[in-house]
């Protein structure tokens, strides 16, 4: 526990010495720039994240299907868009990963929605439907879980 502290106390300080150096590069008024609009940028991202997330998991909710995947691009997005609220480049740069991940979510259907695959009980088996191509048959053990792509 007090190892998570000092990690949670010396990110400011990354962050401080990251701008200190990026101030010296490309000098102090560009510096200002790049977190003004960093900033700003993170306000916009968490208000749209927000409200088409909002959107987006009402109409899930009208038809009655999952709203995970939706929740899960949100969460993404809004967690990109606090990254880029707090000033400093490694808080910048940890957040494109995070829109990344927000957009590749976005549109994507759970297993057992429409549009999806689909899921069903077979006794005590449960079945995700899935595509089989020929001429690329692996053993499966039962005692390692099949790989995701």
């Amino acid at each position: 526990m007090p190892f998570l502290r000092l990690i949670l106390l010396s990110i400011p300080l990354i962050e401080l010495a990251g701008l200190i150096v990026l101030g010296q590069a490309i000098g102090v008024g560009f510096t200002l720039l790049w977190v003004l609009v960093s900033g700003i940028l993170g306000v916009a991202v968490i208000q749209s994240q927000g409200w088409s997330m909002l959107q987006r998991l009402q109409a899930r909710m009208a038809h009655d299907s999952s709203p995970f995947g939706v929740l899960k691009s949100g969460m993404w997005g809004v967690l990109a868009g606090l990254l880029l609220v707090f000033p400093g480049v490694l808080t910048d740069a940890a957040a494109l990963p995070c829109l990344l991940l927000a957009w590749r979510h976005r549109g994507k259907p759970l297993p057992g929605e429409p549009g999806g695959p689909g899921v069903w009980r077979e006794g005590e088996h449960t079945i995700i439907e899935g595509e089989w191509e020929p001429g690329r048959e692996e053993k499966i053990s039962r005692d390692k879980p099949a790989d995701r792509e």
